[in-house]
């Protein structure tokens, strides 16, 4: 997966050849990333990697933190919520799509730098923090809809549910050497919502 290229704020209409140099920076920030984790993270090797003067780094991101923070939001591929079908069958799209991402994309790899370092820096921390919980309240705010609809049991913790159903994918990425199958998906929804009428 390649990086997107993004607009810093107060850019309007960039020159192709700016979003090109920014995609690249950012996919050497994705690589460094991975290879020395955030605490060996510097601007100079990103710059090496991506074959630019670390002037042109600082054009765009005011630091390293500036840099990752706006890498780690755009390397996601946009996953959105299909806005239609049943709860349930959105809820094993999402958690497909994630099952996958999770397994190939190589922006994953990135993700045992960060929790390394959320551990280390308090404003890591609190990007990661709302970073992912951005994403978790969606699948929250999804599961309400379905206990609200009747779709899903009544009694069901939507909050408690979306941790344990997206928890299980990034223990499998993080703890383990068996990332989860997405043709799996299914099986997990099931166990953790029941299985449909």
């Amino acid at each position: 997966m390649s990086v997107r290229p993004t607009r810093g704020e107060g850019e309007q209409n960039s020159d192709p050849r700016i979003e090109r140099s920014r995609r690249v920076i950012q996919e050497a920030t994705v690589d460094e990333l991975a290879s020395v984790g955030y605490g060996g993270l510097r601007i100079e090797s990103i710059a090496r990697r991506a074959g630019v003067g670390k002037a042109t780094i600082y054009r765009h991101w005011s630091g390293k933190q500036d840099l990752v923070e706006s890498t780690l939001a755009m390397i996601k591929e946009d996953m959105v919520a299909p806005g239609e079908g049943t709860v349930r069958e959105r809820v094993t799209s999402i958690l497909t799509w994630l099952a996958s991402y999770l397994t190939d994309s190589r922006a994953s790899s990135v993700m045992p730098a960060l929790v390394s370092a959320a551990q280390f820096d308090k404003s890591v921390a609190e990007f990661h923090f709302r970073f992912t919980s951005e994403r978790r309240h969606a699948m929250i705010d999804l599961l309400s809809e379905g206990v609200q609809t009747g779709e899903l049991r009544s009694d069901l913790d939507a909050e408690l549910a979306a941790e344990m159903l997206a928890g299980v994918l990034f223990y499998r990425r993080l703890m383990t050497d068996r990332p989860f199958p997405s043709e799996e998906v299914g099986n997990l929804v099931a166990t953790v919502l029941g299985s449909a009428d």
